[in-house]
């Protein structure tokens, strides 16, 4: 017998079989604990409405009343999704519309990334920049990124965001499934959702798109039917674009800033990693020799705000000191909390196993030059030619593994590999054989 797909099921769904709206709204409303009025209080909603609609006095509710209620009742997508069909929704509509992610999603603060965020914005709401490829190291905060540079979108222009997640390790519901299936898919679904879209401007986001699993193809097709929408991607790598596409998301920084004019501030990584601190552990206090030492970390987990996440929570069992000593002797342990979604290093070993082999042989000649390099050192060390060295380093850039090194000004540019990449590669990495020899 055929196993019929999640959205094939929602398209055979007829009036036998969805629930009674005012049933729903009972149901919902008691469990979350509300009484009638409370929940026209809540929705701007009068008493008398939510009253007929309970009792199934009114045969076709508004959609913006709908709307408001889920809300209130906070239904997971689900939730919402059945509640709107049973108002009298179309499948394909009401689909569109539970895909767009809420205000109270995008209005999410973000640390340390006014620049990025400004630039992003800026190349989002540029006609012509129609595909924008977020890339960079795992936990560096692209989809954190994306999330307030669509915020900002969605206010600037009152765009609907549609948010589709692609990373079957997240806690999807089945409708993020089946969309993300639809759009890795072949044909029919794509131009069902093209439709859906139409000529109004949308800003679509697709979340995790690591492995290529949405097609160039596919993105190429949606954009021609649809004159007015704009695609924002994060990924490891920037999958099949050209230049002008890409969009490197960076660690943050862990040097300090300023001038003799200019105060020097903390560099955003530690500020970050204090603001963290400060939430776990109310009334928390740095002095300078912690400040130091909370610096020092900073710089040996790379600024990747996901490993400064997982020190801020391991900090709420141990003291500065044993973080300190973590950072120096197994920093990938301290990046590596078991709350934690990403382990960077297994990370870090993924995206070296997926570059070429003269770019893997390039990382490991470099690993032990924590001081950085440039790119005629490069040159000079690789024996490759330098427009092939150049490219490398390009390859190495984008996919996070390397980050630039402050220089003085006019100097050449220098890089270095983080340093969870050493420990990627020191460690459980198959490339750990080849570097132990080269070392030698």
């Amino acid at each position: 017998m055929r196993a019929y797909s999640y959205l094939e099921q929602l398209k055979m769904m007829n009036w036998a079989n969805v629930e009674d709206f005012g049933v729903l709204l009972q149901r919902y409303r008691k469990r979350a604990q509300l009484s009638q009025k409370t929940l026209a209080d809540l929705s701007t909603v009068s008493v008398r409405a939510v009253r007929n609609l309970e009792l199934g006095r009114v045969a076709a509710p508004r959609r913006e009343t709908v709307r408001l209620l889920a809300d209130v009742l906070q239904l997971s997508t689900h939730e919402r999704l059945s509640f709107e069909l049973s108002a009298g929704g179309e499948v394909d509509e009401v689909l569109f519309e539970t895909l767009v992610l809420p205000i109270s999603v995008l209005a999410r603060p973000l640390l340390g990334r006014a620049r990025e965020l400004e630039s992003l914005v800026r190349q989002l709401l540029d006609d012509q920049q129609r595909v924008t490829v977020l890339s960079g190291f795992p936990g560096v905060g692209k989809t954190h990124l994306a999330v307030a540079a669509a915020g900002s979108v969605a206010a600037a222009r009152s765009v609907p965001v549609l948010w589709v997640q692609l990373q079957e390790d997240f806690d999807r519901g089945p409708l993020q499934a089946a969309i993300s299936d639809l759009l890795a898919g072949e044909g029919t679904g794509v131009g069902r959702l093209a439709r859906q879209i139409g000529d109004r401007a949308t800003l679509l986001v697709l979340d995790g798109n690591d492995d290529g699993r949405v097609r160039r193809e596919t993105v190429w097709t949606l954009i021609r039917e649809c004159p007015r929408l704009s695609v924002l991607e994060t990924g490891r790598v920037p999958h099949g674009v050209s230049d002008h596409h890409r969009f490197l998301v960076s660690p943050l920084p862990t040097r300090r800033t300023g001038s003799a004019q200019v105060p020097a501030t903390h560099p955003a990584a530690l500020d970050f990693l204090l603001r963290r601190l400060a939430d776990l552990r109310p009334g928390f206090q740095a002095g300078e020799g912690a400040l130091r030492k909370l610096a020092e970390i900073c710089v040996r987990l790379d600024g990747l705000p996901s490993a400064l996440e997982s020190a801020a929570s391991w900090a709420t069992v141990i003291s500065i000191d044993e973080l300190l000593t973590m950072a120096r002797e197994e920093p990938e342990a301290l990046a590596s909390h078991p709350a934690m979604r990403t382990d960077p290093v297994a990370a870090a070993q993924g995206v070296l196993g997926r570059q070429t082999p003269v770019i893997q042989d390039l990382a490991l000649r470099l690993a032990g030059r924590s001081e950085g390099w440039t790119v005629d050192q490069v040159v000079r060390q690789s024996g490759l030619p330098r427009a092939e060295a150049a490219l490398a380093l390009q390859s190495l850039l984008h996919a996070g593994l390397i980050v630039e090194v402050p220089s003085k000004p006019g100097g050449p540019v220098r890089f270095t590999l983080l340093n969870l990449v050493r420990a990627a590669m020191r460690g459980r990495s198959p490339l750990a054989p080849r570097l132990a020899l080269r070392a030698c």
